[in-house]
């Protein structure tokens, strides 16, 4: 019986797992990400969340800009 419960633990997990990449692939697409950027999350060096579009972005009229250096 304890051998049992182990294997359906674990494929209880490898079915999480699979759901969670799913949902990854998913928002990656949704946000349009570029193919190293889908590498990264894949390879678990970022999260999603880690990219944003920068378009999407607001600047504040204090926010630094590179031409107002002189």
């Amino acid at each position: 019986m304890g051998l049992f419960s182990i294997l359906l633990g674990m494929t209880e997990d490898n079915e999480k797992k699979n759901k969670l990449d799913q949902k990854i692939e998913q928002e990656m697409e949704w946000n349009n990400f570029d193919e190293y950027e889908k590498e990264e999350v894949r390879k678990g060096n970022y999260d999603v969340y880690n990219f944003e579009d920068s378009n999407d972005v607001e600047l504040d009229e204090d926010d630094y800009y590179s031409e107002d250096r002189r």
